[in-house]
């Protein structure tokens, strides 16, 4: 979406790169005053979102970044083979994308909770049941592969935000495990389940 007072330096900076586009009024009466869309191929993505921000496009407005099934276009496909040739790789990804991924395998805190809380428990009975199987599936379960993600990605591209969530989401998904698998073991304990002396019985050799 297009602020106000930038819709001409974002016309000219997409003319300038020869890439068609569809300019669209926006009507709802807000500080943007129009909708430009336009397809571009992978590699492009990131330079030519550069290009806007410098001519206006904030980073806190709508930019949205969709998979195309196909363009068919010659005009589409000299664009391609010019952007491939600068960078040498077609895979290449842009920033606000890899960020929204990040942020997206990064789980809501009500939902990192239960999945932290279930595979404590799980990884809890594994030990008492001494079954491996039982201790790798809680690792399965255990939702903290998301997080580091989000670590990781925060701290290559500066997002100083999505860099203390995921490591918010780590340290506190930790302490809640020892606690989760602490008040777990001490209700089997102390309601019968598991016998006062089961670490002796656990212990004792063949």
């Amino acid at each position: 979406m297009v602020p106000a007072g930038k819709r001409t330096a974002v016309v000219e900076a997409l003319q300038a790169e020869g890439i068609d586009y569809v300019l669209t009024d926006e009507t709802s009466g807000r500080e943007y005053t129009a909708v430009v869309s336009f397809p571009l191929p992978t590699g492009a993505v990131e330079p030519i979102l550069e290009r806007l921000r410098e001519a206006g496009l904030e980073r806190d407005a709508y930019t949205v970044v969709i998979d195309a099934e196909t363009v068919v276009s010659d005009r589409f496909d000299r664009l391609t083979e010019e952007y491939e040739a600068e960078s040498g790789d077609d895979d290449r990804i842009a920033r606000e994308e890899l960020t929204s991924r990040a942020e997206q395998m990064a789980p809501e805190t009500s939902t990192f909770v239960v999945l932290a809380v279930v595979s404590a428990v799980v990884a809890t009975a594994g030990l008492l049941l001494d079954s491996p199987a039982v201790v790798v599936g809680s690792m399965v379960i255990a939702p903290l592969l998301g997080p580091a993600m989000a670590t990781a990605v925060g701290t290559v591209v500066d997002e100083p935000g999505l860099f203390r969530r995921g490591v918010g989401l780590q340290v506190g998904g930790g302490l809640l495990a020892v606690a989760a698998a602490t008040v777990f073991a001490a209700v089997l304990r102390f309601s019968g389940v598991v016998p006062a002396d089961a670490a002796t019985v656990f212990a004792t050799p063949e």
